[in-house]
């Protein structure tokens, strides 16, 4: 369940707390993951989970605004929080000293929020220009357009952020209940890597877990429903900004890996071939790639590329080829390649406290173990030409779904 060296403790809250000392290391990274985002909001409630991180640090546990922030940087460290789909993080970094006050902290935001009434309406004016600045961003804003238009009338189809009009009825006692029940103890796993002992990190964290009351939370979302659907958005903007989404493979599903190593070989780099095709060859994107985003029930692969007005039609023309082409024949010598760079990446981050967090907070959260590095690399190395050939066939087998933001000029019509 959990590597050798590692310490796994699970309170009667359900909150479960890794540790994952590094012998010689003198700093930690401390990673909170809930299984919790705005997947779980009703339309209604659409940016809550979002608002909700971003108020916690107007003050809890006794603290303000100004002496959270300053708690952690005036030791040298930093702390950060991030909002998704299914899940919200939060984070800090520091020397291994910092660690008994960052769990006080951290716990404190998620448990002892104060939800000020004056601090909540200030806040909202502030995501109002974050959803704006969002919105003025098109190589952003595209993807939330091809959420949209992946997943209409579900909770994945609507953006993180939220809108004015979804935001403006949040009040403290309703967000207040919205936070108990997104959370939930028994939905947190927190991770603890670096400088550290569990013993230490057990010690200091005991006392300000222990007292928190079980949470029933949410219960689990809708399943997905992909749907091939097209979006398009014309504005006063020179470049054209193309996404195309398909239906793909879960977290949990055992396709995964073959599916990134695809996504590697189609568009992971300037050895791709998409960039080889679409950019060197050709000169029709300045940046194209494709990417996996995977939900605990299902995923989406993608491609993203940004191109001149005129191109997009070809262009989208060739990406679709080049897709089949490789799902039909993908070469030897690209799987090496392939599986070299997602090995290497994996050895990488294994070496720092802040990814080795991150991820086993991830791996806990979603499947209950911690998976070593011998047993991630056989999963890589054990991926055949067939398989690529099998996930590759299925993507390219499917109409997709797509979003383009750009000029006026632009069509996706060849």
């Amino acid at each position: 369940m959990i590597l050798p060296g590692q310490s796994l403790y699970t309170f009667d809250n359900g909150l479960r707390l890794l540790v994952d000392p590094m012998p010689g290391v003198k700093t930690f990274a401390l990673n909170a993951l809930i299984h919790g985002g705005a997947r779980f909001e009703t339309e209604a409630q659409s940016g809550w989970a979002h608002l909700l991180e971003h108020i916690v640090f107007k003050g809890a546990g006794g603290r303000d605004a100004r002496t959270l922030a300053e708690a952690i940087e005036h030791k040298g460290g930093s702390i950060n929080a991030s909002t998704g789909y299914e899940h919200t993080r939060f984070e800090v970094r520091g020397l291994s000293s910092l660690l008994p006050l960052a769990l006080e902290i951290v716990t404190d935001l998620m448990f002892r929020p104060v939800m000020d009434r004056d601090e909540l309406q200030r806040e909202k004016k502030v995501i109002a220009q974050e959803i704006l600045e969002a919105y003025d961003t098109p190589d952003d804003h595209v993807f939330d357009l091809l959420q949209t238009a992946m997943f209409p009338e579900q909770s994945l189809g609507r953006p993180i952020l939220g809108t004015t009009k979804s935001l403006g009825p949040a009040r403290s006692e309703t967000l207040r209940g919205f936070a108990e029940a997104l959370y939930a103890p028994h939905r947190i796993v927190i991770c603890v890597s670096g400088g550290v002992t569990a013993e230490q990190v057990f010690a200091a964290a005991r006392p300000l877990i222990e007292p928190v009351a079980a949470q029933s939370g949410f219960s689990a979302p809708e399943p997905l429903r992909f749907m091939p659907g097209h979006a398009v958005q014309k504005r006063r903007i020179e470049q054209a900004n193309l996404t195309l989404g398909f239906d793909a493979v879960g977290r949990t599903d055992p396709d995964i890996i073959p599916l990134r190593l695809f996504g590697e070989i189609l568009g992971g780099g300037m050895a791709s071939r998409l960039f080889q095709e679409a950019r060197e060859a050709r000169g029709l994107a300045y940046a194209i790639d494709s990417y996996t985003t995977p939900y605990r029930d299902g995923g989406v692969f993608g491609v993203f590329a940004g191109c001149a007005p005129k191109d997009v039609a070809p262009l989208n023309e060739l990406i679709r080829r080049v897709l089949s082409d490789l799902a039909a024949d993908p070469k030897p010598s690209e799987l090496e390649r392939a599986k070299a760079q997602f090995t290497t990446s994996l050895f990488l981050n294994f070496e720092g406290a802040g990814s080795r967090a991150s991820a086993f907070a991830s791996q806990m959260s979603v499947f209950d173990k911690v998976f070593t590095l011998d047993e991630v690399a056989v999963d890589i190395e054990a991926v055949t030409r067939d398989d690529l050939v099998r996930v590759g066939a299925a993507l390219a087998d499917q109409p997709g779904a797509s979003a383009l933001l750009g000029p006026k000029s632009m069509t996706l019509a060849a």
